[in-house]
């Protein structure tokens, strides 16, 4: 496939299927034996990774910002934003940091860069570099320092 063609299938993937919470869908753009962040996880495993993201951030959407395309590759640089409601089903999502964590009712927008490799019609390879700190500050888990708190420790 061309990186233009490419490129469509991976526009296709987070609109036919992350953005509309449906995690099978969005599976379905994946090999049957895909590698997510170096691990083989197969299409069974993407879909998890979707369902755990939309468990944690039930409105999740990615507004995608810029996109470029060599070859097999394409990455993406996409605005999350979803507001924080549920707790992660895997202790992957988020590098385990909501682990445990109660939903604190907060919304966040947070800057994500996913690689992907295409080859024969099907996503092969996903890596993300997400500003997880921006996140963890967006939802009151960190201060800045003399931020004011509330009575949980959170910054308000």
């Amino acid at each position: 496939m061309s990186p233009d063609e490419n490129t469509k299938l991976v526009w296709r993937m987070y609109d036919e299927g992350i953005n509309r919470h449906d995690a099978a869908a969005a599976a379905a753009f994946y090999a049957a034996d895909s590698r997510n962040h170096g691990r083989t996880v197969g299409r069974a495993g993407m879909q998890k990774v979707f369902e755990a993201l939309f468990s944690v951030y039930p409105d999740f959407h990615y507004r995608i910002e810029d996109v470029t395309a060599a070859g097999d590759r394409i990455v993406c640089k996409v605005t999350m934003t979803g507001t924080h409601r549920g707790q992660p089903t895997l202790p992957e999502v988020f590098s385990g940091m909501l682990q445990g964590v109660k939903p604190t009712g907060k919304r966040v927008e947070v800057l994500h860069f996913h690689s992907f490799r295409v080859r024969e019609g099907q996503i092969t390879e996903h890596a993300a570099v997400r500003d997880d700190l921006g996140m963890l500050l967006q939802l009151g888990l960190l201060a800045r320092p003399g931020a004011p708190k509330d009575e949980g420790g959170r910054m308000t």
